[in-house]
């Protein structure tokens, strides 16, 4: 099963805000730098290769054998039979979510993190292919 990835206001305003600022310094760039106009340029487009990936590709699938995070070009992957615990979060450590509303998936050697828009369905279906999950929701 599918669940969408969650993306929080702040975000998209980050995306909108790196936009501007490298927009802006290209246009002074322009007139006044000649010389920074090509690093402008790459800066805009490595920041939109790294931002808009994010955005485009942001969710999790809950297979019969694992749980699956797809966030930009990243994939992390957990086998169903390895968590033990599955909890929300705030936590601000750098994970594989564009939200701070997180889910923390913990197993016997390894964990991720993730976001999504369904957190009830999420759960309920984790619990379904493994009601062995200790849930602190």
């Amino acid at each position: 099963m599918k669940f969408q990835g969650k993306i929080a206001i702040w975000f998209w305003f980050m995306i909108i805000a790196g936009n501007v600022v490298f927009l802006y310094a290209f246009l002074y760039a322009i007139l006044f730098e000649e010389d920074s106009v090509g690093a402008m340029i790459m800066g805009i487009v490595l920041f939109n290769l790294i931002c808009i990936p994010i955005v485009a590709r942001n969710y999790v699938i809950v297979s019969e054998i694992s749980v699956t995070v797809y966030f930009g070009f990243y994939k992390e992957s957990i086998m169903l039979r390895d968590i033990t615990e599955v909890r929300r979060t705030h936590d601000i450590i750098a994970s594989t979510a564009a939200s701070l509303d997180r889910i923390s998936i913990n197993g016997r050697w390894n964990g991720l993190m993730c976001a999504v828009k369904d957190k009830e369905g999420f759960f309920e279906e984790l619990k379904r292919k493994n009601p062995n999950i200790k849930m602190y929701i």
